[in-house]
């Protein structure tokens, strides 16, 4: 029981740290460095706590998700940085078509004018 109430534990730190990381002033540098060092370190002993009670490997990960309906910090973690990744290059791809867009235009305009 008391391995479970350090895993409980574990994830409110982490929560804590991530929720503090996001919330702080982009000018408070230090701050931010301490937070995303902490949660780090958080993540790492989560992870280790969830290895400790469910196990390692796809046996471990099955059971977290039978017994408590979420995946693994790992899993959720790189869920969330996939997706952050997959914003950013969304975005470049719309900006990428957008500038190619606005040069073929500019560029049918040349050539209008210049039949005209």
């Amino acid at each position: 029981m008391s391995l479970h109430l350090s895993l409980d534990d574990a994830r409110d730190s982490l929560a804590y740290w991530e929720r503090r990381q996001q919330t702080l002033p982009r000018r408070a540098v230090r701050a931010r460095r301490e937070a995303r060092d902490m949660a780090e370190r958080w993540r790492a002993r989560v992870t280790e706590a969830e290895r400790e009670t469910y196990g390692a490997g796809l046996l471990g990960i099955l059971l977290c998700l039978i017994f408590e309906q979420r995946l693994p910090e790992p899993a959720r973690h790189a869920g969330r940085r996939a997706a952050r990744v997959t914003v950013f290059a969304v975005a470049g791809v719309a900006l990428t078509l957008l500038v190619t867009a606005m040069i073929a235009v500019a560029l049918f305009l040349a050539v209008i004018i210049a039949i005209l």
